[in-house]
This record gives C-alpha cells, sequence and structure tokens, in this order.
C-alpha cells in the first residue's frame, strides 16, 4: 500500500474547494471593463513628456526635504530589517564555518577589543532597534501617539534605548 501523504491530501482538499467556491459565484460577475479615451489630441500622450512640458521633477527627492524624526526612522527601521535578514544568512553561513562560540572565534583571530565591541554593536543594534521600534508600532497600531510631539519624542526614546541595550549588550556579552 501506498502511504499517505497529508500535505497532499490538504492542497489537493484547497484545490477542490475554490473550485467549488469560484463556480458558484464568479470574482467578476456585472463588471464590465472601461475604456479611457482623452479628449484632446494636443496633450502629450506619454506621462514622460507630460511631466517634462510642465518643468515637474521626476519625483519628489529627499534632498528638498528637511529632515523629519518620523521618516528617518522609518528608514532606519526598513533598514535594521534588511540588516537582520541579511545578518541571519550571515550568522549561518559563519556558523558552517567556524567552531565554537563568536568570543572564541573573535580570540582566535586576535581581532583587538575595540574593534570586537563595535562587531558585537554593529550586531546587537539592529535586532534591538527593530524590536524596540515594532513596540512602537504596535501602539500606533492600537491608535495612540500620533500628535507630532509624541512621534517625535517616541523616535527619541526609542533611538536613545536601541543604542544604550546595544551598547550594553556589546560590553557584558
Amino acid at each position: 500500500a501506498r502511504p499517505v501523504c497529508f500535505f497532499r491530501q490538504g492542497i489537493m482538499a484547497c484545490f477542490q474547494l475554490s473550485r467549488r467556491l469560484l463556480a458558484q459565484r464568479p470574482l467578476c460577475a456585472g463588471v464590465t471593463p472601461r475604456i479611457m479615451v482623452r479628449s484632446s489630441t494636443s496633450e502629450p500622450k506619454d506621462f514622460f513628456e507630460r511631466n517634462e512640458k510642465l518643468k515637474r521633477p521626476m519625483s519628489p527627492h529627499v534632498t528638498i526635504y528637511a529632515p523629519q524624526w518620523t521618516w528617518v526612522l522609518s528608514i532606519v527601521h526598513r533598514g535594521t530589517g534588511v540588516a537582520l535578514s541579511g545578518g541571519v544568512y550571515a550568522a549561518a553561513l559563519g556558523c558552517c564555518m567556524t567552531s565554537g562560540s563568536f568570543d572564541a572565534s573573535l580570540a582566535t583571530m586576535a581581532v583587538p577589543a575595540a574593534i570586537g565591541f563595535l562587531t558585537k554593536l554593529s550586531i546587537s543594534f539592529p535586532f534591538v532597534y527593530h524590536t524596540l521600534n515594532g513596540v512602537r508600532h504596535l501602539n500606533w497600531d492600537r491608535g495612540e501617539g500620533f500628535e507630532i510631539k509624541t512621534l517625535e519624542k517616541q523616535g527619541q526614546i526609542v533611538l536613545g534605548s536601541s543604542l544604550l541595550v546595544s551598547a550594553l549588550i556589546a560590553v557584558f556579552l
């Protein structure tokens, strides 16, 4: 007898259910496509030509805006998320190539203490910042803290706390 594959059975059940649901009610029932036609032929037909004619910039750029805590910290949050995901792969590769603990690996490489501290800080900061800023985002999901002063103060607290906790981790671990 052939062994039972629960994963395959689950996939087939989902496929059959979706076929039944789509057969009962099509997604596009009663929707008719509309064709957009321009009334004037003198206008440039291309988006970029029109914006060039109006002397508009390609898109607003960071250099024309004054830095604000909200968007700077948003960029840092995204950057730390990317750093964390890349760091997981780098750490996995590092674990495959070395034996022993991280501290033992640094000791065998004869790395000066300052470089070791900066390495630990660069590893711990993205994790700590991303975690604390995630808690800040959960507060926003509750609908609280959207006043400009509150946003700026929370951002400064998150950044300062992240630096402090990361430094403590780098020193004591």
